[in-house]
This record gives structure tokens, sequence and C-alpha cells, in this order.
């Protein structure tokens, strides 16, 4: 039985909306267990992007499992869908950014102590960083969803073998109805929010490398010093958000590269899903990887410090320092 570009899609976005489902529910439940008084820097971002990754593949999949199925879409169903799967793919890149910045900050005051006192409005700042996050990609995208239209020529559709391929990537396309404004908004400013922060994700993760290996190499007086369970989490966060940006990269370039060259590749029947997969493969994957930032170790930055209870000691014995 050959399988149609349709029904790969389907297929595709219906295991992607599952595992992601799967994996940020999880997610979710792990990290929502941490939460003791007020909501740390890491847990919000954890929230953020778990939010994110669900619209991913709960709206913008599931559209395109009703358009693969034979469904067409009005021009406000194409204007959502574009405007929600571009609005979460830049969500996800400037929340693994912040991530991987709250975990570098972490990481230079243990390799490079700060004399001075710590900043007490740090949880305030992040939570009007993450909400200005939040305001800014709605405000960066708001045009796509009201001054976009389909044109007219693609509402009567085009069921032919070389056009089915590439239906929804097609078929469904908004513009903005003025050739300037589709060039520098549409192809330069656009691209322009998302490679900029994929750049200095790239750059902050390299600097983690080499701080990760100072840390290793780190001595206090010849005498190498074990790593409290704060120390443990913060290197482990910044680990795994090198592995995120290793994740979250290639998989943006190479979404972006097939789509620029759709139109040469329209006669292969599996480039639909592979652009989803693409697209929504960083949603499906990452929860999995963030769940790992806390597996065994008693966090304190990320799920707050745990009070060991003292050991009392008997009043009626006595104490040998040579015990």
């Amino acid at each position: 039985m050959k399988l149609s570009a349709d029904l790969l899609e389907i297929i595709t976005c219906a295991v992607l909306i599952f595992v992601s489902f799967v994996g940020n529910v999880c997610l979710f439940y792990s990290t929502r267990k941490c939460i003791t008084g007020r909501l740390q820097t890491s847990l919000l971002l954890i929230f953020s992007l778990v939010f994110v990754h669900l619209i991913k593949n709960l709206v913008v999949n599931v559209m395109k499992i009703v358009y693969s199925s034979g469904i067409m879409l009005d021009s406000a169903g194409c204007k959502v869908l574009h405007f929600m799967a571009a609005l979460t793919t830049s969500l996800a890149i400037w929340f693994v950014l912040h991530f991987a910045m709250f975990y570098h900050l972490k990481l230079y005051q243990i390799v490079h102590p700060l004399s001075g006192a710590a900043n007490l409005d740090q949880q305030e700042h992040s939570l009007k960083g993450i909400s200005a996050l939040w305001v800014a990609g709605v405000a960066v995208y708001l045009p796509v969803l009201i001054y976009t239209r389909k044109p007219e020529y693609l509402n009567a559709g085009n069921d032919t073998d070389s056009w089915s391929t590439k239906r929804i990537y097609i078929d469904c396309l908004i513009g903005f109805g003025n050739k300037q404004v589709e060039f520098y908004y549409g192809k330069i400013f656009l691209v322009l929010i998302d490679i900029l922060p994929l750049a200095v994700l790239v750059f902050v993760c390299l600097w983690m490398s080499f701080l990760l290996s100072t840390k290793k190499k780190m001595t206090y007086g010849d005498i190498w010093i074990g790593d409290d369970d704060s120390e443990i989490e913060i290197l482990r966060g910044a680990k795994f958000s090198i592995l995120l940006m290793l994740l979250i990269t290639p998989l943006w370039i190479s979404h972006f590269i097939l789509v620029c060259f759709l139109n040469s590749l329209a006669a292969y029947v599996f480039i639909p899903a592979v652009l989803t997969a693409l697209s929504s493969g960083f949603s499906a994957l990452s929860p999995f990887l963030l769940m790992l930032v806390n597996y065994r170790v008693k966090l304190v930055s990320f799920c707050g410090a745990k009070e060991e209870k003292p050991t009392l000691q008997p009043t009626n014995v006595i104490l040998s320092p040579y015990a």
C-alpha cells in the first residue's frame, strides 16, 4: 500500500501529539511537586515551555490533521495556523535562551563568586522578563493575524499530484498584499527574531561549556571539595541547556532550509511529514530532557531547599573526641 503525503502527515502529527502530550504532562506533574511557596525562575520557565509545547501540538498539529483529512481551511483558519505555528516556535527559542542564561548566571557565580550580596529582586525581575516575552511574542506576530489574508486564487484549491505533497504549505499561504511589507516584515524581520536568539543561545552554551570545564578543574587550596545539591542541580541545568541548544538549533535550521527549497522538493511525498517533524520535534522531545535536570537530585534552586531535621543526641551520653 502506497502512503500518500496527507496520510504520512496525519501519522506524523498523531505520533508527535501523543509523545508531546505524555512528555509535557509528566514534566508538568513532576515540576508541580516542587512548588513550595513562591515560584522559582526555573519553574516559571518550565511551565511556560510546557504551555508553548502543548499549544504547538494540540492546536497547530491538530489543525494540520484536519487539513490533511480533506477539510479545507478558510482565510481565518489559515491565519490562525500560521500565527500559532510561528508564535510557538519563537517563544520556544526565547524561553530556551532564558533557561540557558539563567543557569549560565548561576554557573558563573559558582566559578567566579561575587563578593557583593545577592540580588533579592531577581525573582521579581525574572517574572517580569518571562511575562515580557509572552507579550512581545504576541505583539510581534499580531500583524500576521490581523493584516494578512489568503489570496483568492488559492481558495479554489488544486488537487493535482504535484501540489498534493505541499497543500497545507501552498494552498494555505497568506500574504500582506504589499510586496515591501511582505519582504521586510515577513522574510527578514520574522526570520531575524529567531536567528538572533539562536545565535545568542549558541554563544551562551559555548560559554557554559567553558565554565563547566573550568569548574571541573577547580580546587580550593589544592583540595577538591564535592558539590552540594544546589551546585549539582545547576551543573545539570547547564549541561541540559547545552543539549536543548543542540536539539533546537539543527531542527530550526533544517526546517528553514527545507521551506526555502519547498518548490523544488514538491515531488517527494514525505516532505510535509518531515517539515512537521522538524517544526514540532523539539516540543515532543525536550520535555524528557528537562525532566532529567532534577533526576535523583535533591533540588534547591529548582524545587526549593529541603530542610533536614537535626539529629538529637542523648543528654546522658558523653561524646569522646576520639570516637
